[in-house]
C-alpha cells in the first residue's frame, strides 16, 4: 500500500508542477504587458489570481487528459521505466505546447488586445510567406524564445525532482484502489472543467472570466491562451464582410443611436426586467384567441390579464433559442450569431450595456436568478454588462425552497425579489430570471394537480410561474417604488410547441414581450405593425427614459417612427431570418434563399422569392448591412460608441 501512496503523491506533484508553470506564465504575461494593465489594485490582483487559478485548472485538465489517463491506468507495469518514459513524453509534449501558446501571446497580445483563439489559424491561412513571418518573429522577439526554453527547462527540472520506484506494485488491493483513484480523478476533472460541481453549471468559457475583473481588459489576465484555444476550437470564427463602403453602410443601417433633439429631461424611473424561462408565445391566451377555432385559453391567465393594461407588440421575437442568448440580447442589444455570443471569442469585447448606462446615471443595478450562483455563467456575464449586485441561491439562503435541480422555486424567489427591491435606493434597474418552467417539469408538491397540464409537460410549470408572477405583482404594488417603475416582461426563448402555427420558422422564435407602467396610459394597446425583438428592449427603454447621449445597440427603438425598411427583426438559426413588416427573408449570409409573407401564409407554403424581386433586393440589402455591421464590429471590438477603429 505504501508504494501506491507514493505513486499517487508523485502524480499529484506533477499536476502541481503544471499549475505552477501555468501561473508563472500568467505572471510573465503581465510583466511584459504591464503598461496595458494600469490601475490594478491589491484587491483586484487577488481577484484576478483567484479567477486565474480556476482557468489554469481547466486548462490543466484539457491539456493533460492523456497524461492523467496513462498515469492512472490500472496496470501494474505503469511503474516501469519504459512506461514512465512514455508518460513523461506525453507530459512534456502537451504542456510544452501550452507553454508555447502562452509565450506567443506575451507578444501577440499587444497587437490584438485579446488572448489568441482558434481563429488565429484562419488569420494567416492565406499568407504565402508564413515561414518568413515565423522567422522574423523569432528574430525580433528572441528573448521570448529564451523565455520559452527557460520555462521548459524549469518544468523538466521540477518534474525530475521526484521519481517513481520502477518496481511493480504488488499490493493485493492494487486494482481496487487504482480504479477508485481513476474514477475520483475523472470526477475532479469534470469539476475542474465546469468550474465547480453544481448540477446547473456549464463548462466555464471565456465570458466567465468577467466575474473576476473590474475592467474588461483585465479578463486577459484571468484567462490563459491554452484554455482560449480549446474553448473556441469548434466555435465558428467570423470573417469580415464588405458588402458596402462605410458611407453606404451607415446610410442603410447603423447600430450607433443618436437620441436627437429631444429636450425632454431624463426621467429616472425604475426599470424592472422579468425574463420568463421557456415562455413561448403559444402558451399565452392573449396572442392566440383564434387558435383551436377560438376556444384556446392558454396557460397564463395573469400574464394575459396584465397585457390588457400594457403595450404589446403582436410581432415579437427572440433573437436566439437558448437561455444564454437572452441576456446579451435583452441587456446588451447583442444578438446571437452562428454561436451564442457568450461562447465566442468576442464575449470579452468592451460592452456598454443597459445596466452600465443606467448605473452611470445613478441607478442601483442588480440581477436575480434563483439557481446556484454561477449557473449558466450568468454572474460573469451580467458583470460585463454593468450589473453591480448579484442575487442567487446563496443570497436567498434557504434550501428548503430549492427544487432539487435548477434553483429556488419561482414563487418564493419572486417574493424575495419583490421585497429586496424595496430595500434599494431609487432609481434602480433590476432583472429577474425565472427557473421553474424547465425540465424535469415539476411543480412544488403543494401545487400538485393545481395547474392545467396540457399536451406538453412544460405547460403545468408555465401555469405555476404565471401564478408566481401574479403574486409578485400583488406584493410589488403595495410598495412605494411600484408606481415609478417600468416593467419589461419577456421570455428568454421559445420552446417545444404543439400547434402547427407555431411549428414554423416564425413560431419557433415567437415570444411575448410586454411593456407595463402602472401610471402611464401611453403604454397601452396592441401594435400590430411594428416588430419588436429582444435586442430592441435596450434602445426602447433608453428612449422611454429620454436618455440624451449617443449609445450602441444592434436593436432599434420601437418608439421611433422609422421608415418601413428599418422595421426589422433578425435571428440566426442555420442562416439569417430577416423580418421586415409582414415578410420573412431567409438569407444565408451571401444570398437570399426564400421569401414568405408570414401573416398571410403562416404555414410557409408559398415562396415569393421570384414573384417579388424588388422586395427581395431591398430586404437583402438591409440584411447584408446588418450582417456587415454585426460581424465586423464584433471582430474589431467596436461595440461601444467611440470605440470604432478601422484597419
Amino acid at each position: 500500500m505504501q508504494t501506491s501512496v507514493k505513486y499517487y503523491l508523485v502524480f499529484l506533484y506533477r499536476l502541481f508542477v503544471v499549475l505552477l508553470i501555468y501561473m508563472l506564465c500568467r505572471y510573465l504575461f503581465f510583466i511584459f504587458n504591464k503598461e496595458l494593465f494600469r490601475g490594478i489594485t491589491a484587491d483586484s490582483a487577488m481577484l484576478i489570481m483567484q479567477g486565474g487559478i480556476k482557468f489554469d485548472i481547466a486548462a490543466l485538465f484539457y491539456f493533460n487528459g492523456l497524461f492523467i489517463f496513462l498515469m492512472l491506468f490500472p496496470i501494474r507495469q505503469r511503474h516501469s521505466a519504459m512506461y514512465q518514459r512514455v508518460v513523461g513524453w506525453t507530459f512534456f509534449l502537451f504542456n510544452g505546447l501550452a507553454i508555447l501558446l502562452n509565450c506567443i501571446d506575451i507578444i501577440y497580445y499587444r497587437f490584438t488586445l485579446r488572448r489568441s483563439t482558434r481563429s488565429v489559424f484562419g488569420e494567416f491561412e492565406h499568407e504565402t510567406n508564413k515561414w518568413k513571418l515565423v522567422f522574423q518573429f523569432l528574430k525580433d522577439y528572441w528573448y521570448i524564445v529564451l523565455l520559452f526554453i527557460g520555462l521548459i527547462w524549469l518544468m523538466k527540472k521540477l518534474y525530475g525532482w521526484v521519481k517513481i520506484n520502477p518496481a511493480p506494485d504488488k499490493n493485493r488491493f492494487f486494482y481496487l484502489h487504482a480504479v477508485l483513484f481513476l474514477l475520483l480523478s475523472v470526477t475532479l476533472a469534470v469539476g475542474g472543467i465546469r468550474g465547480d460541481f453544481k448540477h446547473s453549471t456549464r463548462p466555464i468559457t471565456i465570458s466567465n472570466a468577467g466575474e473576476y475583473v473590474n475592467r474588461p481588459n483585465e479578463i486577459y489576465l484571468v484567462l490563459n491562451t491554452p484554455f482560449c484555444m480549446v474553448r473556441t476550437w469548434d466555435v465558428h470564427r467570423l470573417r469580415e464582410v464588405n458588402f458596402f463602403d462605410d458611407t453606404e453602410l451607415k446610410r442603410i443601417y447603423s447600430p450607433v443611436h443618436f437620441p436627437g433633439n429631444d429636450t425632454t429631461a431624463f426621467r429616472k424611473r425604475n426599470v424592472v426586467v422579468i425574463l420568463l424561462e421557456s415562455f413561448s408565445k403559444e402558451v399565452t391566451g392573449f396572442y392566440n384567441h383564434r387558435l383551436d377555432n377560438g376556444t384556446y385559453e392558454g396557460y397564463t391567465p395573469f400574464l394575459d390579464s396584465l397585457m390588457q393594461h400594457s403595450k404589446v407588440y403582436w410581432n415579437s421575437f427572440a433573437n436566439g433559442r437558448k437561455s444564454i442568448d437572452a441576456l446579451p440580447s435583452v441587456l446588451g442589444s447583442i444578438p446571437a450569431g452562428m454561436d451564442p455570443f457568450v461562447l465566442t471569442p468576442y464575449a470579452s469585447d468592451s460592452i456598454y450595456g443597459l445596466p452600465h448606462i443606467l448605473r452611470d446615471q445613478g441607478y442601483h443595478t442588480s440581477f436575480f436568478h434563483g439557481a446556484p450562483n454561477g449557473s449558466m455563467g450568468f454572474s460573469a456575464l451580467i458583470k460585463l454588462l454593468g450589473v453591480e449586485h448579484y442575487y442567487g441561491k446563496d443570497e436567498y439562503n434557504n434550501d428548503a425552497d430549492f427544487d432539487g435541480m435548477w434553483g429556488i422555486w419561482d414563487e418564493p424567489f419572486f417574493q424575495f425579489f419583490a421585497n429586496t427591491l424595496g430595500t434599494f435606493k431609487e432609481p434602480f434597474f433590476s432583472t429577474v430570471f425565472s427557473v421553474s418552467s424547465h425540465h424535469p417539469f415539476k411543480v412544488p408538491a403543494q401545487y400538485a394537480n393545481t395547474f392545467r397540464k396540457g399536451p406538453i409537460p412544460v405547460l403545468e410549470c408555465v401555469g405555476y410561474t404565471d401564478m408566481a408572477l401574479r403574486k409578485f405583482f400583488e406584493t410589488a404594488k403595495q410598495q412605494p417604488w411600484f408606481k415609478n417603475t417600468l416593467f419589461v416582461i419577456s421570455a428568454d426563448h421559445s420552446t417545444v410547441t404543439f400547434h402547427p402555427e407555431y411549428q414554423t420558422p416564425v413560431g419557433d422564435i415567437s415570444i411575448p414581450i410586454v411593456l407595463f407602467q402602472p401610471e402611464d396610459s401611453t403604454l397601452r394597446g396592441v401594435d400590430s405593425s411594428r416588430i419588436i425583438q429582444q435586442i430592441d428592449i435596450m434602445p426602447s427603454v433608453l428612449s422611454y427614459l429620454h436618455y440624451p447621449h449617443p449609445y450602441f445597440a444592434f436593436g432599434k427603438n420601437v418608439f421611433d417612427r422609422y421608415p418601413a425598411s428599418l422595421n426589422f427583426g433578425v435571428s440566426y438559426l442555420n442562416g439569417y431570418r430577416w423580418f421586415e413588416g409582414d415578410y420573412l427573408l431567409f438569407f444565408d449570409g451571401k444570398k437570399s434563399r426564400s421569401l414568405h409573407n408570414y401573416k398571410t401564409d403562416p404555414l410557409f407554403t408559398h415562396n415569393l422569392l421570384k414573384q417579388e424581386p424588388e422586395r427581395v433586393r431591398e430586404m437583402e440589402r438591409n440584411a447584408k448591412a446588418f450582417v456587415q455591421q454585426y460581424t465586423n464590429r464584433l471582430i474589431r471590438n467596436e461595440l461601444v460608441v467611440g470605440n470604432e477603429v478601422h484597419p
